[in-house]
């Protein structure tokens, strides 16, 4: 039996793992509360220094909308573009391994039930043992050990009568690790994801502290404003930490795929 595998995450990882109604308790709720208590304070002490309709007022609202317009395209066109192209990998790998298996099935029959049994063998390492690492940004051996034993075996398979099938499976393989590799890569690791944390966590900042010098007339508008903004610019950046990590959470990519053909294994 294999020794069981750790990988240590990150706080974004964390926070990409969180239900968004636990995020909004945890976080944003907290966040919200603080950007209120410093609007009152903000108001108290510097309320006579800034006007309603001051020039830098209207400076502060500007550089508000612009942090948020920023973290809002990372969402849509960055966030969104890379889970989707994660899904696909997905999807195109246990295809391709579906056509391995199912191309193989014109060799005789022992090969061609060892090569459906490692294909087996190899989904199931991935289902086991890789999709739990890449919560983390992480391979996992196991899976690199059987998609070894899976490249070994096809590479023998068919051997010198038949070169046109080989060059066949070899070719379907070559796709599987072309994807597994780009399946792999979807998730941040630690170090990346610590560098897109601290970013993050500087425009929440700017976020709550912009909101304190939107002034309006009414400090009941002023508070829910800075209260508003501040919540709303979190929540885009942990759902952006969610799409960030697409093998974590709730917003992430099934291996359904696998697990299908995870079947094919008679262990």
């Amino acid at each position: 039996m294999p020794m069981q595998e750790e990988y240590p995450g990150s706080i974004l990882n964390w926070i990409a793992g969180q239900p968004l109604d636990v995020a909004f308790i945890l976080i944003v709720l907290p966040i919200m509360l603080l950007a209120m208590t410093g609007t009152l304070l903000v108001r108290g002490v510097f309320g006579l220094l800034i006007a309603p309709g001051s020039s830098v007022g209207q400076a502060k609202a500007g550089a508000a909308a612009e942090v948020y317009a920023v973290v809002l395209g990372f969402i849509i066109v960055i966030g969104f573009s890379d889970f989707q192209d994660a899904k696909r990998d997905v999807l195109q790998e246990a295809t391709a391994l579906n056509r391995l298996a199912a191309q193989a099935k014109v060799l005789d029959v022992v090969t061609a039930s060892k090569v459906t049994e490692a294909v087996g063998v190899y989904a199931t390492a991935v289902v086991d043992h890789e999709w739990p690492a890449m919560k983390f940004g992480r391979a996992s051996s196991e899976a690199n050990e059987k998609i070894v034993a899976l490249n070994d075996l096809v590479m023998t398979s068919a051997g010198q009568d038949n070169a046109l099938l080989q060059i066949r499976l070899s070719f379907l393989l070559d796709e599987v690790i072309k994807l597994r590799v780009s399946r792999l890569s979807a998730s941040p690791d630690p170090l990346v994801a610590g560098l897109i944390f601290q970013v993050l966590v500087l425009g929440a900042a700017l976020a709550l502290i912009t909101g304190w010098f939107v002034r309006g007339p009414s400090a009941l508008v002023h508070i829910l404003l800075s209260a508003v903004l501040s919540g709303s610019v979190v929540t885009v950046m942990i759902l952006s930490a969610q799409l960030l990590f697409p093998f974590t959470g709730v917003v992430s990519i099934s291996a359904e795929p696998f697990m299908e053909l995870a079947k094919l294994s008679k262990g």
